[in-house]
């Protein structure tokens, strides 16, 4: 419920903008190597201080601050359910500066360093060991690109439009990690149930069994996904819509699936799963 809240919060907030806002923002971005990399709406809520007044204060190639900066990134982490250490102080923020801030507070959400991973890169000699080891893992985790395949630059003020694309990879990092593996072991269809779901919790996995109502056959249900939120899990559905070409009967169906978690994912119980219509606390 709290990040349909947040999601909610963020379009009402996008939307209240205004597409001149925008248009405002595309003129700043054009021409720039950034322009189609960057994702408006996420731009807008994790970074409110280059929205306010129509993007006034963003300015693609001006710096940021480590306080700013920091700012964006704990509210990211928090939105992906880690708590992480606190802000930055108001200085400048280089590129040196960046791979430490967020490689620290990965490795903070239990993130590891690969000491094997070799950094393609010929200008970071000046960086102590500790801030290589924050840029490797952001380069193997294809958070950093680098300038160049060689070069790094890290005394190099971050740019703005950095920030916002580094903070966007961060993202699809964190949803990634997130993402809780699962096997549907039995899928089935029948006209005498009810909507529920039950949990079974096993020596190493998890079972759970969701039915769901259709108003007739031919619907189709898959999960496509499930996401650790907080303190929740929240399975995503797939539904496909029956051939509007066929004829169905008007009978209510119901589609029960069966699905095995791996215990070691999910942590200690009790386990709170979400989908739409149900929630229940194991």
């Amino acid at each position: 419920m709290r990040r349909k809240l947040l999601l909610s919060l963020v379009l009402i907030f996008a939307l209240s903008l205004g597409s001149m806002t925008f248009a405002q923002l595309e003129s700043k971005l054009e021409g720039h190597w950034a322009r189609n990399e960057i994702d408006k709406t996420f731009m807008a809520y994790y970074f409110p201080y280059m929205a306010k007044n129509s993007f006034e204060g963003f300015e693609p190639n001006t710096g940021t601050t480590k306080q700013d900066f920091t700012l964006s990134l704990i509210s990211l982490f928090r939105d992906r359910g880690y708590e992480v250490s606190g802000l930055g102080d108001p200085g400048i923020l280089t590129r040196r500066d960046m791979a430490s801030i967020i490689g620290s507070r990965l490795v903070e959400t239990g993130f590891a360093i690969d000491g094997s991973h070799q950094l393609p890169f010929t200008d970071i000699s000046s960086m102590s060991e500790a801030e290589k080891g924050y840029l490797s893992l952001l380069h193997q985790l294809g958070i950093v690109k680098g300038e160049s395949n060689s070069v790094f630059n890290p005394i190099r003020r971050l740019s703005q439009v950095e920030a916002v694309v580094l903070v966007q990879r961060l993202d699809g990092v964190l949803k990634k990690q997130n993402e809780i593996s699962f096997q549907v072991t039995n899928n089935e269809q029948s006209y005498d149930k009810q909507e529920e779901m039950a949990t079974m919790i096993g020596e190493d996995k998890v079972t759970l069994i969701i039915t769901k109502e259709f108003p007739t056959p031919g619907y189709s249900l898959e999960i496509e996904k499930i996401v650790r939120e907080n303190e929740l899990f929240r399975i995503h559905f797939r539904i496909d819509q029956p051939d509007p070409d066929m004829i169905y009967p008007q009978v209510i169906t119901y589609q029960t699936l069966t699905v095995e978690i791996p215990k070691a994912e999910l942590g200690e119980p009790p386990y709170n799963f979400v989908v739409e219509g149900f929630r229940i606390t194991d």
